[in-house]
Order: C-alpha cells, then sequence, then structure tokens
C-alpha cells in the first residue's frame, strides 16, 4: 500500500528530474525505493499486477474496496477501534444525508472533513452520490480525511487518489490534532486547490468585514465596499466530521 501511494503522489512530478522535486517527494521515493529493494524480483513484479486489479476494481463506481479487504483478512486492530463502514451503509447514510443538498448545490464547491476516515468508504460513497447529481468531485469538492492508523490512510489516500477527488489525507489523532504526515491528493495538486482554498477564506471573511461595518455604522447603498484584508497564508485545521453546505 506505501508503494502504491508514493507511486500516486510522485507520478505528477515525474516530468522532472527528480533533484527538482519538493523535499517531501524524495523522501517518498527513498521510501518507495527501500520497500521495493526489500522483496525479490517475483514480489516486485507482483505489485504493479496487484495496483491494476485495484484499479480494475475501483473503475465501475466509487467504492471501498481495501476497507472490507482489511476486515476479512482480519488485520484490523480492536485495541483502535478499527471497525471499517460497510460501503452499503457508508452510501445510504451519504443519500438519505446530503442527497438533497447535492441536487440543489449552489456554491462553487464544498468541503467534506472525515476525522477518522479509515479506508475513505464515507467520501467514496459522497462521491458517488454526487456523481449520480451530475456534479464533478474533481471540481465541486475538497476532502479533508484523518486516521490515527497509516496503513489506513494510505488506503484512503490511494483510493481517493484514483478517483481524483482532491484533499488531503493526514496521518495523525483528530483529538489531539497530532498530525505527523500529510498526503496531498494528485487531483489536489494539479487543481491548483490551496489558492482556491485561500479565495474562499479570503471572500469569507471579506463577507464578515462587510457585516460587522453595517452592523456598527448602519447600512448605506452608496458608500462604497471595504477592501478585503489579506489572509495569511494556512493550512486547513482538522475538524469534526461534516459537510460544508
Amino acid at each position: 500500500m506505501t508503494l502504491a501511494a508514493c507511486t500516486l503522489h510522485n507520478g505528477i512530478f515525474h516530468s522532472f528530474g527528480i533533484e527538482a522535486w519538493p523535499k517531501i517527494a524524495q523522501e517518498r521515493e527513498e521510501e518507495f525505493r527501500k520497500i521495493r529493494g526489500s522483496y525479490d524480483k517475483q514480489d516486485q513484479e507482483a505489485f504493479p499486477l496487484l495496483f491494476a486489479h485495484l484499479v480494475g476494481m475501483l473503475d465501475p463506481e466509487p467504492r471501498d474496496i481495501l476497507g472490507p479487504l482489511y476486515m476479512e483478512l482480519e488485520v484490523a486492530s480492536k485495541d483502535q477501534g478499527q471497525f471499517f463502514t460497510p460501503p452499503e451503509l457508508s452510501e445510504l447514510m451519504a443519500r438519505l444525508s446530503y442527497g438533497p443538498e447535492l441536487a440543489n448545490l449552489q456554491k462553487p464547491f464544498v468541503t467534506v472533513s472525515e476525522p477518522a476516515c479509515g479506508a475513505g468508504g464515507m467520501i467514496l460513497a459522497f462521491v458517488k452520490v454526487m456523481i449520480e447529481h451530475k456534479l464533478d468531485p474533481s471540481q465541486r469538492m475538497w476532502t479533508q480525511c484523518i486516521d490515527v492508523d497509516r496503513l489506513a490512510a494510505l488506503m484512503c489516500y490511494v483510493q481517493l487518489s484514483l478517483w481524483n477527488v482532491p484533499g488531503e489525507v493526514i496521518v495523525g489523532n483528530s483529538l489531539t490534532w497530532e498530525l505527523r504526515e500529510v498526503w496531498y491528493t494528485p487531483a489536489h495538486t494539479l487543481g491548483l486547490w490551496n489558492i482556491r482554498l485561500k479565495r474562499q477564506a479570503s471572500e469569507a471573511e471579506h463577507a464578515l468585514q462587510i457585516q460587522e461595518d453595517e452592523e456598527t455604522n448602519g447600512f448605506d447603498p452608496a458608500s462604497p465596499s471595504p477592501e478585503p484584508k489579506p489572509l495569511p497564508a494556512a493550512e486547513v485545521k482538522p475538524m469534526q466530521l461534516g459537510f460544508d453546505f
């Protein structure tokens, strides 16, 4: 799973020499080579075939493939409370809870937060419902997923990346905000979502500024709107499970 995650993360940099890659990409390339080198040639040749099978299984629809497999293999940690939600239940929850909102979505995009993401089943179910409403997830949503278990987080990263979902997957504890790693999906990087998120925050700050001025001084339609204050660059903070409509 680590090999697949590193491959997807670094794939967008392959047109450049490795010396021009971001530091984090170089570190993940080193991790990729170290893990791959620990297997014999026959096993190394099997990894791309396994990855191709995963791509084929994910192709029909956004659906958690790795989570149920993880549970069937009985490698989940009960001590950490790892009980992955079945895909059918995730889809039902997404359809009942957010289907009507997605049918009449007016915002340019929505942000989705999942503080205990597992393999990303809940987000993939949301993506499926969004597609059914003829909305492009790569343009109309951004997600932040967190899991304390690195393997689970990387399973989420791989599946979201293959479905071209923009977002960040964090290895860390959403209760204590102990964040160890951040993995940005290719759709996040290629879609310039850092800029889009900062622009949204700036517009929200500008609207709040106007509201505060009106409450203090009264509304004057002839007065010009104040200039928006520039916001310092900042990462999106972890939040509880929610859908920002």
